[in-house]
């Protein structure tokens, strides 16, 4: 199956490390990497595409140094280093996101299937509301 990121700019092949826990907070919320790049205003999917554009030594320090910054989670002062090394593991190497075109094999069609299917919904309901209403 070809690769699509969604029509939002989203890219799913990063979901896997964004949605990767970090640790909990002192309140005892989950943070998962996205939530700790949102709470520190950093784009999550365009760090992420940056994170895995990087040879993975790079991208571990840049990471780390994110981390760093990142003083929600009690317990990264400890284990910043094990947890970053285990985040780095879920990146997709390699690629860089380019969120200004859509990439894959699947070009974008001006009438998808779903358009179909709204317009037999919409006959359906005239038929019945005829049906229904002659007299």
């Amino acid at each position: 199956m070809a690769y699509v990121p969604t029509p939002l700019g989203l890219d799913t092949k990063y979901d896997q490390f964004l949605q990767t826990l970090v640790g909990n907070d002192q309140t005892g919320t989950r943070v998962t990497v996205l939530s700790m790049l949102a709470r520190l205003g950093v784009d999550p999917w365009q760090e992420a595409s940056d994170l895995a554009a990087l040879p993975k030594g790079s991208a571990w320090q840049r990471l780390d140094a994110l981390m760093a910054r990142f003083t929600d989670v009690p317990s990264l002062i400890t284990e910043r280093a094990d947890v970053t090394t285990r985040l780095i593991a879920f990146l997709p190497h390699g690629t860089l996101y380019d969120n200004t075109k859509m990439t894959g094999n699947r070009a974008p069609k001006a009438f998808d299937t779903r358009i179909y299917f709204i317009i037999a919904i919409a006959v359906f309901i005239v038929q019945v509301s005829i049906l229904i209403f002659r007299d």
